[in-house]
């Protein structure tokens, strides 16, 4: 009989350099290669599980331990692969479309920054995407904003806060989704949690793009571009009412706290029956649409980028990222890696709910500086930082929050970060002309500073809730 060996507890130093060999092959892989994170995420496999069996654990023991934790991101990959299915039925049903219409129409000179701002953010949070409404509305309100003769730097800042705002607050975005999903919190409840620092830091937009917008008032603008995507929407599409239908329905599902899953299909299902009968389609073309995603060929190369998008494929590889992540962070977890890098961190945080705040804010800045990825940033963040905010009591919707507000915000901060380079390339601006004009990602990160040290509008586990949440956690060998 096989004789069981001895588990060893990881040591500090061995902790770190495993948990850093492993950011750093991400970050080679992503920065230097541009591979995408989740194929580094798995290829990670051949540094976390050979450092574990040094420790003394089988292949089998190694496996089991991912795969317990993995099987946590079932509900989130659902939501994701639900997400994929709503996308593309609200665009064959117009729905999209006619909020993307809805906004491009109200475009006028002397509020030319404050509509910037709200046809990225309807745009944004209709899709879930904040690059693809950079390389659709954007590009075509840049045009515009260049023909009006209004700084580059401002005009791109005001189309990146909306970009980013959707991005941030769609429950149909995947780093929404996935920040919540690294949290363990549902994204309903993470994207509800968020309104608190999001909402009053977008009023401020507001109020900054609107009051910065007068100087332009006297300014003219040349449609000809917008006229272009209108023209192709309103032929393609019917434009109205009955078309944001699906969003109707699913607000108020969400809001009787039905389950995302079954509010969202549901919506998904509306809107295609809307599309067969408003707009001609087949039932075959749109179960086709579920799967691969809404095509289309408008001529108008700005509306196809628009359009042409969703379906269960397009979520695919977030699904996969979701599921290798939380395998990944189980085996850290339970062969001690985690808990052993954590320590110092937690002696040194003490009882300071203020210090605590602050290092998270600091990682976040540093991941997103160091891996030039928001996404890696929020699986990183997500992973450390959990066992900390729940040993304050903190619910986890605290830290997806934060998360958002820096990571996902603090991309187009960082010069070198992807999201900057993207917004760069795509607008046609230098990150250093539009930075100061991200009003969004300046301001929403002081309130949710603001809120974590004082405490307001952090939600915390009552006595009762705690003592399940450990007993939950108990059973099932977490």
């Amino acid at each position: 009989m096989k004789k069981d060996i001895e588990k060893r507890r990881p040591t500090f130093r061995y902790a770190l350099l495993v948990v850093f060999s492993m950011i750093a092959l991400i970050t080679v892989g992503m920065v230097v290669f541009d591979a995408s994170i989740t194929t580094m995420f798995l290829l990670s496999w051949l540094i976390v599980v050979p450092a574990a069996m040094r420790l003394g654990y089988t292949n089998a023991e190694i496996e089991e331990f991912g795969f317990s934790v993995g099987k946590d991101a079932f509900q989130s990959n659902l939501i994701i692969l639900s997400v994929g299915v709503l996308i593309a039925t609200w665009i064959s049903a117009g729905t999209i479309p006619t909020i993307v219409y809805s906004g491009l129409v109200v475009i006028t000179p002397k509020y030319f920054l404050l509509t910037a701002l709200i046809v990225c953010s309807l745009t944004s949070v209709a899709t879930g995407t904040s690059w693809g409404t950079l390389g659709t509305s954007g590009i075509a309100l840049m045009s515009i904003g260049n023909s009006m003769g209004i700084p580059p730097g401002l005009t791109a800042g005001a189309i990146i806060s909306g970009a980013f705002f959707g991005d941030k607050i769609s429950p149909l975005s995947d780093s929404t989704n996935l920040a919540a999903a690294v949290c363990k919190t549902d994204v309903v409840t993470h994207v509800k949690h968020m309104t608190g620092t999001t909402v009053p830091s977008y009023i401020l937009c507001i109020i900054l793009y609107t009051v910065i917008g007068f100087k332009y008032a006297g300014n003219t603008i040349d449609y000809n571009q917008i006229n272009e995507v209108i023209n192709a929407l309103k032929s393609n599409f019917e434009i109205g009412f009955i078309a944001i239908l699906p969003i109707i329905v699913l607000l108020i599902l969400l809001l009787l706290q039905k389950p995302p899953i079954i509010s969202i299909l549901s919506s998904a299902i509306l809107g295609a029956g809307i599309s067969v009968i408003q707009e001609g389609e087949k039932i075959g073309d749109l179960l086709n649409y579920m799967l691969n995603g809404y095509s289309i060929d408008t001529g108008i190369l700005y509306a196809d980028e628009l359009l042409n998008r969703g379906g269960i494929m397009s979520m695919a590889e977030t699904v996969l990222l979701v599921f290798i992540v939380f395998v990944i962070a189980g085996i850290l977890q339970k062969t001690g890696f985690l808990e052993v890098l954590l320590q110092p961190m937690i002696d040194k945080i003490g009882n300071s709910r203020t210090k605590l705040i602050g290092s998270t804010f600091i990682a976040s800045y540093a991941a997103n500086a160091f891996s030039s990825s928001m996404l890696f940033t929020s699986v990183f963040i997500g992973t450390v930082m959990s066992p900390l905010y729940k040993e304050f009591k903190l619910k986890p919707e605290n830290l997806s929050r934060i998360i958002e507000d820096t990571a996902t915000l603090g991309g187009p901060l960082i010069p070198w970060n992807s999201n900057a380079i993207f917004c760069s390339q795509t607008l046609g601006v230098s990150p250093f002309a539009f930075i100061p004009y991200c009003f969004l990602s300046w301001i929403t990160p002081i309130i949710s500073f603001i809120y974590g040290v004082t405490g307001f509008s952090m939600k915390t586990y009552t006595e009762e809730e705690f003592k399940l949440l450990l007993e939950k956690e108990e059973i099932n060998g977490a």
